[in-house]
C-alpha cells in the first residue's frame, strides 16, 4: 500500500484539490446555472439538463421550449459532495502484456488513490462502495479510505448511496455493456449520477499478436488456440472499438461518462480527461 500511495500522490500533490464545478460543468450537470426566481419570499434555484429518474413535475417548461432541451428546476445543491469509489478486482484486472507497464490492477489502485486525495483535500465526502467505512473527510481519514479501496468488496452495491450522491466505478468493464449497465442500477435503489473510469491494457485494443497464440479468458476460463494470430486482428480491433461504443452509449443514457486510460499512457492524460469532464 505505502508504495502504492507514494506513486499516487506523486501526482495528486501536484493537483488542485477537486471540487466538483456544477456551475461549468460538461458532465452530467452540463448546462447548470443559478438564477434567482423572483417574488415572496426569493429563493435560489439551479437548473440542469433532464436525466432519466428526475422528477417530470420539476421541468421548467419555458427554459426547455428557449433551449430546445429539457430543463430541471431544483433548490440550491450543499455545497459538498458525497463520492463514492468502487474498484473491480476480477481475475482480468491482473492482466498485462508487457513488463514495462503496470498491471491494470496496479493503474486502477493509483488512480483511485489519485482521486481519494484530491476529493479529500477538497473538503468533499468519500467513501467506498461496499466498504465497512463510512463517508470520511479530512486528511486525517486519508489513509483510511485507501486501505478501504484496496480491500473494497467484489460487489457493488451499497444502501448508504443517496440520491444526488456521484458514484465512480473503476474496472475494465469487459464483460458486455449491458451487464456494465446492470451493475450500475443494482448499485443502489436511488438514481444517481457516475463516471466510469475504463482501465484497459494496451494490447487489449492494438491486438500486437502474431503467430501461434493461446488466449485465456479470466470472466468464462475458455481457452482458444490460434496459429496465425495477425488474420484475426481486424476482426477482433472492429470488435473492441463497438463494444466501448456501445458501453459509452449505454452510459450515456443514464447521464453517466466513460474516461478511459490506457497502462502504457502517463497519468496526466487521465487526469487531463478528469478535469476536463468536470
Amino acid at each position: 500500500m505505502k508504495k502504492l500511495i507514494e506513486k499516487a500522490r506523486k501526482f495528486s500533490a501536484k493537483l488542485p484539490p477537486f471540487k466538483f464545478n456544477l456551475e461549468n460543468s460538461n458532465s452530467f450537470l452540463r448546462g447548470y446555472s443559478k438564477e434567482k426566481k423572483k417574488g415572496i419570499g426569493e429563493e435560489f434555484w439551479e437548473f440542469k439538463n433532464y436525466i432519466i429518474g428526475d422528477p417530470i413535475k420539476n421541468i421548467d417548461w419555458k427554459k426547455t421550449v428557449k433551449r430546445n432541451e429539457i430543463i430541471i428546476k431544483f433548490k440550491e445543491l450543499e455545497t459538498s459532495k458525497r463520492v463514492w469509489i468502487w474498484m473491480n478486482k476480477n481475475l482480468s484486472m491482473n492482466y498485462k502484456h508487457s513488463s514495462e507497464n503496470e498491471t491494470k490492477m496496479e493503474r486502477a489502485s493509483i488512480i483511485g488513490i489519485i482521486l481519494i486525495d484530491i476529493f479529500i483535500r477538497a473538503g468533499e465526502n468519500v467513501g467506498i462502495i461496499g466498504s465497512k467505512l463510512g463517508l470520511k473527510n479530512g486528511k486525517e481519514n486519508f489513509f483510511h479510505i485507501v486501505k478501504a479501496l484496496l480491500e473494497c468488496p467484489q460487489s457493488a452495491k451499497d444502501k448508504r448511496i443517496k440520491k444526488g450522491d456521484f458514484i465512480i466505478l473503476i474496472s475494465d468493464f469487459l464483460e458486455t455493456p449491458e451487464k456494465s449497465i446492470s451493475m450500475i442500477t443494482k448499485i443502489s435503489d436511488n438514481i444517481c449520477q457516475g463516471l466510469l473510469i475504463q482501465i484497459l491494457d494496451n494490447s487489449e485494443l492494438n491486438f500486437p499478436f502474431f503467430g501461434r497464440n493461446q488466449f485465456y479468458d479470466p470472466l468464462t476460463g475458455l481457452h482458444k488456440l490460434f496459429n496465425k494470430s495477425e488474420l484475426i486482428r481486424k476482426i477482433y480491433i472492429k470488435k473492441m472499438e463497438a463494444h466501448n461504443k456501445k458501453l459509452e452509449l449505454l452510459c450515456s443514457k443514464f447521464g453517466w461518462k466513460v474516461i478511459r486510460n490506457i497502462n502504457s499512457e502517463g497519468y496526466n492524460s487521465f487526469i487531463k480527461k478528469l478535469y476536463y469532464n468536470f
